[in-house]
């Protein structure tokens, strides 16, 4: 695909499909039914609640950007449900959002997360070969997201703000290419009473725990996220939970659908 911005012509940037040939390169952070290779754990499980993580949103005909595609469960359902899908996510060749604790090995951190990075694009191309997939992948930081891609009709953060510096930011970067909605599903700080009325958000890092480096760096109230939301241009906000599965324990997520 070729899109033209101010009398230039871009190629938008889509990532080489990867021929992952074993589970065993490949880390899952969603639990996944992979045709022809059964169940496949991973951290989060979402499978038979997908609909209602996203908001029941009709994906029918649509253009998608799957922002934090990670294992791609996402993409590959809201594709199932006929839509062309971008995924975008980080690879190993840029860094993750790591706390910079002073006292921590930053390089070694680093260098884990890209080894780490690898793997979780690995498992996406797996699945994408074994679902037949037509999704595309644009490799990128969520502060970026690449213009080249072109208008979609929607833009999906799939519990994806929580890991980030700067959610604002990303939010912004993937308002400038959706057309009609953002989804936005997170953890909130509160629960479901508290999220009706808090808007602060909670900084996760503590400086006393330095082994906290890749595990968050805000939990966001779903108020707060509507207020980001309409500031971009995106007034119309339906606010919906759900309780999904986290490794041993049920966790409460909260989702947002915005339209223009």
């Amino acid at each position: 695909m070729f899109t033209t911005f101010e009398g230039r012509t871009e190629a938008a940037p889509y990532s080489p499909p990867r021929d992952v040939m074993s589970l065993d390169e490949c880390y899952f952070y969603h639990t996944m039914d992979v045709p022809g290779h059964g169940t496949v754990e991973g951290e989060w499980d979402l499978r038979g609640a997908i609909g209602p993580y996203l908001g029941n949103f009709d994906f029918g005909g649509k253009r998608v950007l799957d922002v934090g595609a990670a294992s791609g469960i996402l993409s590959f359902h809201i594709e199932h449900q006929g839509a062309e899908v971008v995924s975008f996510d980080l690879s190993d060749e840029f860094d993750w959002d790591i706390v910079p604790f002073r006292s921590n090995d930053w390089e070694a951190s680093r260098r884990d997360r890209r080894a780490h990075l690898r793997r979780i694009n690995n498992g996406y191309w797996f699945c994408h070969k074994a679902f037949g997939s037509r999704a595309q992948m644009v490799n990128g930081v969520a502060y970026d997201i690449p213009e080249s891609i072109g208008p979609v009709d929607v833009a999906v953060f799939g519990s994806i703000l929580l890991h980030l510096r700067d959610p604002f930011l990303a939010l912004e970067s993937g308002a400038r290419l959706a057309q009609e909605a953002m989804i936005v599903a997170d953890v909130s700080p509160y629960g479901r009473l508290g999220s009706s009325f808090l808007k602060r958000p909670r900084f996760m890092p503590k400086a006393d725990r330095p082994d906290w480096v890749t595990d968050g760096w805000f939990r966001l109230p779903p108020l707060l996220v509507i207020e980001y939301l309409k500031i971009l241009g995106f007034p119309y906000c339906s606010l919906s939970w759900g309780n999904y599965r986290y490794r041993d324990r049920k966790v409460p997520i909260y989702t947002i659908v915005a339209r223009r």
